[in-house]
């Protein structure tokens, strides 16, 4: 009979114990058996060490991206330098606020407690006082399309 035309009961019948070659039986000494035992004990410890180490690389890994997305939030907020963003981010963190998505939740309460305690520590929006006219202006003050520019470009300084 070919392998395709073979049934499914032949070939179970053909692979029974009882169809099989004897294979003789392999013992093991004791002193076999406790080297061998030794080796898989040593693999399991190091594959568990492995995993130890893995999580808690994963963990920092975690632990990184949650910072830095944070620092990057409180750099949006906008704050004069980096001793408020500095205290605005541990205080972020100190909360264990969490993001969902891109939006941190819940933390409204903290931004407007530090906005109302430290109102100065934001950037001001209107940059038309810190900036010199590159024109000819007798006045000193912007003209119209200069304080469009630097509001459309509050980072830029002269």
């Amino acid at each position: 009979m070919s392998e395709e035309n073979k049934s499914p009961e032949t070939v179970q019948a053909e692979t029974t114990p009882e169809n099989l070659p004897e294979q003789a039986e392999k013992t093991y000494s004791v002193q076999e058996y406790n080297d061998l035992k030794s080796q898989l004990d040593t693999a399991n410890n190091t594959i568990q060490n492995y995993k130890q180490k893995f999580e808690k690389s994963e963990n920092d890994r975690k632990a990184f991206e949650h910072k830095t997305k944070v620092g990057n939030y409180v750099k949006s907020l906008g704050l004069k330098d980096d001793i408020y963003e500095k205290h605005v981010t541990d205080l972020i963190l100190e909360k264990g606020l969490k993001f969902d998505g891109d939006k941190l939740v819940d933390n409204d309460n903290i931004v407007n407690n530090f906005k109302e305690k430290y109102p100065n520590a934001f950037k001001s929006a209107d940059t038309g006082g810190f900036i010199a006219p590159t024109g000819n202006s007798a006045t000193g003050k912007l003209s119209g399309v200069e304080q469009a520019f630097y509001s459309m470009n509050p980072n830029l300084k002269s």
